[in-house]
């Protein structure tokens, strides 16, 4: 997926839930309330092109979020727009459509063009704490989505989560996710971004964040991928309904405090991003 497709839908920082080969974004102007961009993660510009795996995972995605938005918002139809104009790559706009007013955060919202046509150009009023709020309140949504169709009945725990920057991925990162998913339903792994690692080391990564994160992705005991864009864990806790996070036994005493349980690792000796980067 070309960079600038995603940036200018807010990527990273509006994800609200990714799949094998789909992203589901929170619209950043906000046609109606709970509008979206469902955008295709293969580098297709013809909605033809894209792969057979990705076409059946695509009516898995749209039933997601259909479950998700009438949920929450009651919606009474959704507009899916496929016009990939000034934006080529494969992507729709997800516009749900009211018949009456919705509510959220104790406001009130009206579908002003029902049941004509939406125009995209018109946008709700949204400063950016209520945007947040609506980002987060989704994302839990579709968290518990996943939660939902995960089947397993004997781990330990349902959701957790681990991240790192992942810059050089090596046993030692395997062994900590092949350990923390045996333990969950349902792994959620967080890739710190390049703005992040270059803000808490002072450099930026040897690997990019695209490439990083499209390696976690691969990882068979992974089941969801998400970018960290910052080190509030309790968000994460929240927004995805996490039971337990896994980290390194170093930073025992030291992890900031979280409301879910915390399971700690031995790294595996000799083996460290560190140590390769000086090798190499």
């Amino acid at each position: 997926m070309p960079n600038t497709t995603l940036s200018k839908f807010g990527y990273p920082d509006n994800l609200i839930k990714t799949y094998d080969y789909w992203h589901v974004l929170l619209r950043p102007g906000q046609v109606t309330l709970g509008s979206l961009v469902l955008i295709c993660k293969e580098e297709v510009f013809h909605y033809s092109d894209i792969s057979e795996d990705a076409a059946r995972e695509q009516k898995h995605v749209v039933a997601d979020i259909e479950k998700v938005l009438k949920k929450r918002f009651n919606f009474c139809k959704i507009n899916y727009l496929m016009l990939m104009m000034v934006d080529p790559a494969v992507h729709f706009h997800v516009i749900p459509r009211y018949e009456h007013s919705v509510s959220f955060c104790k406001k009130s919202f009206e579908d002003k063009h029902w049941p004509k046509p939406p125009v995209l150009s018109e946008k709700l009023e949204l400063d950016d704490d209520y945007f947040a709020e609506l980002r987060s309140t989704l994302r839990a949504d579709f968290a518990l989505i996943s939660s939902t169709n995960t089947s397993g009945a004997n781990k330990k725990y349902q959701r957790m989560y681990t991240s790192g920057c992942f810059d050089i991925f090596h046993q030692g990162h395997l062994n900590i996710l092949k350990k923390t998913k045996a333990l969950c339903d349902y792994l959620i792994v967080g890739v710190s971004t390049d703005e992040l690692i270059e803000k808490s080391k002072g450099r930026p990564p040897l690997i990019p964040f695209e490439e990083r994160i499209s390696i976690l992705e691969s990882n068979r005991y992974v089941d969801e991928v998400i970018p960290q864009v910052d080190k509030n864990k309790q968000r994460v806790v929240d927004e995805y309904n996490i039971d337990a996070i896994s980290v390194g036994s170093d930073w025992k005493g030291k992890y900031p405090s979280v409301t879910c349980d915390m399971v700690y690792f031995d790294y595996t000796p000799n083996v460290s991003s560190t140590v390769l980067k000086r090798k190499l």
